[in-house]
């Protein structure tokens, strides 16, 4: 069973590969952490952030390697991630190669320091059993509450924005929601 500070629905979903908290458990918490801005004074708001990341070239690493490699590099993602993390924050596996982070009480400097740690380290290789280590590259986008969206769905539309364009930009690249870039 997967706690989540702060976050009081029962029982958390999970997803059974990584054993991270699921897309499900991800609504409900951004849900929860929204909720709770609703009714609180502006001024005692805590901004949070939702990191969405995708593994650059997955897709092909899966088709060379097959799926129980896919399947082992997935878990060792996962692992990293959480490594990366802050003791309150929490790690989401979404869908297929796609992850996502709550980063709670945070700035948009914190935001950007830790998306950039988040790349170094899961672009170090992955020892899968294979001879010879497996390298990937991760691509973040990121969306900060209440600024860049006040609802799940809308920092979900941020930050799924955010990482199409930092996808256009290249590999290994973190970009933070702005509708200047959006549009």
């Amino acid at each position: 069973m997967i706690e989540i500070k702060g976050f009081n629905a029962s029982p958390i979903s999970q997803d059974e590969l990584t054993g991270l908290a699921d897309r499900a458990a991800l609504e409900e918490h951004l849900d929860s952490l929204c909720g709770s801005y609703a009714e609180s004074d502006f001024d005692d708001r805590l901004e949070f952030a939702i990191l969405c990341i995708d593994l650059d070239g997955f897709k092909k690493f899966n088709e060379q390697y097959g799926r129980a490699e896919g399947d082992t590099l997935l878990r060792l993602v996962a692992d990293r991630l959480q490594s990366c993390m802050r003791k309150n924050d929490v790690v989401y596996r979404i869908d297929g190669d796609e992850f996502a982070i709550v980063l709670l009480q945070v700035t948009a400097n914190e935001v950007a320091s830790i998306a950039d740690r988040i790349i170094g380290t899961l672009s170090q290789p992955y020892d899968i059993g294979r001879a010879e280590p497996a390298a990937i590259s991760v691509t973040i986008g990121a969306a900060l509450a209440p600024r860049d969206g006040d609802t799940p769905e809308s920092l979900l539309w941020c930050g799924d924005a955010a990482l199409y364009i930092a996808k256009k930009a290249g590999k290994g690249v973190y970009r933070r929601y702005s509708e200047r870039r959006s549009s």
